[in-house]
């Protein structure tokens, strides 16, 4: 796809999408609009290939050991019955990342409700958030947070320099790769940004908002989510 071509596509699924930002000069440094252009310029392909395509190698052994040496021996907790139950929802997901023999899944004694990804080896899960998700939400964040081993290096480059912009779009990008897996799985990924809500709404009243300006507001996640949903259609 040609580059004038790629850009007019995409103003207009941003447009149609009521992304207010393309009325600014600087639309094309949007992280959404970075994001957005991302998958667009990836070559056509069906979405399982596409996602074959992007996955990166897994850790090596020594790396994943390093990972859990570094976790402190306290603080984690056994699930019960009830979250034993969602917990199993996320097999299809990691079984088609090829990540079922990679994560360790370890839900954890915090505050905030937070679903992350630690070293690319272990899926951390708060007990407030295990929670508060219905089995498809937490199932759909988990696709998000698989999305963040696709680029980690690029997550960590983020970090390293204080880049909030940056973080935006990787984040964005993650929503990506979640919505696609989604899809792949022939699922619905309106979920995805109905977890996002509550985990947000959630941590706002307890006050864990110091650093909220890393992510995308909702809104343009969402719409994010629908222009990338309708880039993925056939």
């Amino acid at each position: 796809m040609r580059a004038r071509t790629l850009v007019k596509y995409l103003v207009y699924w941003l447009a149609v999408t009521g992304c207010s930002a393309l009325a600014d000069a600087q639309t094309a440094d949007s992280p959404a609009f970075k994001a957005l252009t991302f998958f667009a310029a990836l070559p056509a392909r069906d979405t399982g290939s596409l996602l074959r395509t992007l996955r990166p190698p897994r850790i090596s052994a020594e790396a994943h050991a390093r990972a859990l040496s570094v976790l402190p021996e306290s603080g984690e907790l056994q699930p019960d019955r009830a979250e034993r139950a969602k917990l199993a929802m996320l097999n299809d997901v990691l079984i088609y990342h090829e990540r079922d023999q990679v994560f360790e899944v370890k839900v954890i004694d915090l505050p905030q409700a937070a679903v992350g990804l630690h070293q690319r080896a272990v899926l951390l899960i708060s007990r407030p958030a295990l929670r508060l998700l219905s089995g498809v939400e937490l199932r759909a964040l988990v696709a998000h947070e698989i999305g963040h081993d696709y680029f980690w290096h690029e997550f960590e480059e983020t970090l390293a320099h204080g880049d909030r912009r940056g973080r935006q779009e990787l984040e964005l990008k993650c929503d990506g790769i979640a919505v696609l897996t989604l899809l792949a799985l022939g699922s619905d990924p309106a979920p995805l940004i109905d977890g996002l809500g509550k985990l947000t709404r959630f941590n706002e009243m307890l006050g864990a908002t110091a650093n909220a300006g890393d992510y995308p507001q909702l809104q343009e996640r969402q719409r994010f989510m629908n222009a990338l949903r309708e880039l993925a259609r056939p």
